[in-house]
């Protein structure tokens, strides 16, 4: 085989093989991410912590969810010693313009919790339930590509924020 023969053969070749990588590479991209500002937060993320004023181990998992309309959280404090709790929650975040999300928050202890979230910068801002009568914020502000610092808040009657729970934790998987 001739060089000129090669060369074409190489030359079309290394074009076939960029869009394959073009078609497969691009797509896996989006459908691991369909909400773009929540991209940071996929995945599992754990902390042996302090919540409700008790030692505690805290877990979290972003994903996306229903054909990628919705991200996903599943979240669980276990607090450990006397008086041991569990508390578990899930929330789906629907994308709206300009970093904007609304959904529906749901929880072990029996609530459905409207949802109302923004993102700046590395920081989701999460408020959750209804002014005047329960209602908490959690922001989710990423510190590294690996540990996440997670705050839950809830208002009291004067207004002011009562924090229960902040811990920061690390990527696992």
């Amino acid at each position: 085989m001739s060089s000129r023969i090669e060369g074409e053969l190489m030359t079309k070749f290394a074009t076939l093989a960029a869009i394959v990588l073009a078609l497969f590479a691009a797509p896996a991209r989006a459908l691991d991410c369909p909400a773009p500002y929540l991209c940071f937060l996929n995945g599992s993320w754990a902390a042996d912590g302090t919540s409700f004023g008790k030692p505690s181990r805290i877990t979290m998992r972003w994903q996306s969810a229903l054909g990628g309309k919705f991200a996903r959280i599943d979240y669980r404090i276990e607090t450990t010693g006397e008086g041991a709790q569990l508390f578990e929650g899930t929330g789906l975040y629907r994308p709206l313009k300009g970093g904007a999300y609304d959904g529906t928050w749901f929880d072990s202890q029996g609530a459905m919790h409207p949802l109302q979230a923004s993102f700046t910068g590395a920081k989701l801002t999460s408020h959750w339930g209804v002014k005047g009568k329960t209602y908490g914020r959690t922001t989710y502000t990423m510190l590294d590509d690996a540990r996440v610092e997670v705050v839950d808040a809830i208002q009291d009657k004067t207004g002011a924020w009562k924090e229960f729970s902040r811990n920061t934790l690390t990527k696992v998987e």
